[in-house]
């Protein structure tokens, strides 16, 4: 961290000035007082610095602004001390943001890592950018071989399994984000993916590569085919029990209306009841037996979560 004090006029004329020689912005011997403040940047920050500067004699307050110049890292501060003056403190802080650059990078890393999901990305050359643990391990399970960071995504695959990756990847490279499904076999079981595909852009909205992620969704194709029978079960149940308890529903509204008539005696009568009866015991051993299965159907299926 390096830093540097200098009084800049109204106009970004360096009137004073402390400089750190260690910082690659200023030079031993070179002249810089009476000179204008943005020329000591690349020409794409001098509009923004005139901006910042305008700012802090407008608003007579103190003002902060981060930026990179070439490959250094800076934050500069100024506040007015003067009526026509004001006192900047720049700061090299790029040892600082790359430290910090760094870490993010590694605490992004040790996330993704931790992710059961294949992560990976590869640039538009096919070379593999970055990729975590799992999507590591599943390739040289299936591969027989290491694949390493820079390496071509293809490296290790032929046949069948290049001509249908190569079109598919194609497609996310043409800007296009899709999702799709299929089973597999790893060798000892077979198991179900769901694989996601986007492009990367960079600022100016180009495809510079390629996004996958790949979830193993076993879990939930078993549910989902448990419910999928379920659904088929339920049906044939309802068919079953409706034609199982037409038989003894048309006992029961037949013996009732002849029972409505006149034209049985008592003896029958006392028949007809006992037949009524025995088949209103039919329908609600039928009716039993339905929730019975309905509950057990229930209970075969798996939770997804």
């Amino acid at each position: 961290m390096f830093n540097s004090a200098l009084t800049v006029s109204r106009e970004g004329i360096i009137l004073k000035m402390d400089t750190n020689f260690h910082d690659p912005l200023f030079k031993h011997g070179a002249g810089h007082e009476y000179k204008k403040f943005f020329l000591l940047f690349d020409t794409s920050q001098r509009s923004m610095l005139r901006q910042f500067l305008d700012t802090v004699f407008i608003t007579g307050k103190l003002q902060c602004i981060e930026f990179y110049n070439n490959s250094s890292f800076y934050q500069l501060k100024a506040i007015v001390t003067q009526p026509d003056e004001a006192t900047c403190i720049l700061t090299n802080n790029t040892r600082q943001r790359r430290q910090l650059t760094e870490l993010e990078e590694q605490n992004l890393k040790a996330l993704v890592n931790t992710f059961e999901d294949w992560v990976w990305s590869f640039d538009t050359n096919y070379t593999l950018v970055t990729a975590n643990k799992a999507f590591f391990e599943a390739r040289r399970l299936a591969d027989k071989e290491e694949l390493r960071i820079g390496d071509n995504i293809f490296k290790n695959i032929q046949g069948h399994t290049y001509e249908k990756w190569r079109p598919v990847y194609e497609k996310a490279l043409k800007g296009e984000v899709f999702t799709f499904e299929e089973k597999r076999n790893n060798g000892i079981y077979e198991y179900f993916v769901e694989v996601y595909l986007s492009p990367v852009y960079n600022d100016s909205h180009e495809v510079i590569g390629c996004l996958g992620i790949t979830r193993d969704i076993t879990a939930r194709k078993h549910a989902q085919y448990a419910i999928e029978g379920y659904a088929v079960k339920l049906e044939e149940l309802a068919y079953k029990t409706s034609h199982d308890l037409r038989k003894p529903i048309a006992n029961i509204i037949g013996m009732s209306n002849m029972l409505a008539t006149d034209l049985i005696n008592e003896d029958e009568k006392a028949k007809t009841i006992d037949y009524i009866a025995e088949s209103i015991k039919e329908v609600d051993a039928i009716v039993l037996s339905m929730l019975a299965l309905i509950e057990q159907y229930k209970n075969s299926i798996p939770v997804y979560v």
